[in-house]
């Protein structure tokens, strides 16, 4: 559903709003290595992020990244529209290019459902509250 990338760029996000602050950058090289992620990769969508205003960026031996908006306002499917799109949430999960509710493919019905179910949870999910389930729950990941 979501390509490594999008996950990753999540992934990022969240670490950089729980352990930044508006008034300093993280280094994508600490980023990249407390998540295990590849540097080179990490930069790259990090730079998507910065284009539509997610991210701030600052270059030099200080440099790094830090949030645009409070993270409150920051939807995960804010996120994935950067990287990868929202088009999945409207397309047949089959392929299928006439897929419609009037031209259904076999599971158009069940997939319909489940797709706004999925949107809803990215679209009402903002890095505060991902970061506040962390500190909720000891034994989730980042």
């Amino acid at each position: 559903m979501l390509s490594v990338a999008c996950k990753d760029s999540i992934r990022a996000m969240i670490y950089i709003a729980k352990y930044g602050d508006r008034n300093s950058f993280l280094s994508i090289h600490k980023i990249a290595e407390d998540l295990d992620l590849s540097f080179y990769f990490l930069s790259k969508n990090l730079q998507k992020l910065v284009k539509v205003g997610l991210l701030e960026s600052y270059r030099g031996p200080n440099g790094g990244v830090r949030l645009a908006k409070p993270p409150d306002q920051i939807k995960l499917l804010d996120i994935i529209d950067a990287i990868d799109g929202t088009e999945f949430f409207n397309k047949c999960i089959l392929g299928f290019d006439t897929c419609s509710d009037e031209n259904p493919c076999v599971i158009h019905h069940k997939w319909a459902e489940k797709r706004n179910e999925i949107y809803e949870m990215f679209f009402g999910t903002t890095l505060s509250e991902a970061v506040e389930d962390i500190h909720k729950f000891s034994n989730i990941k980042i």
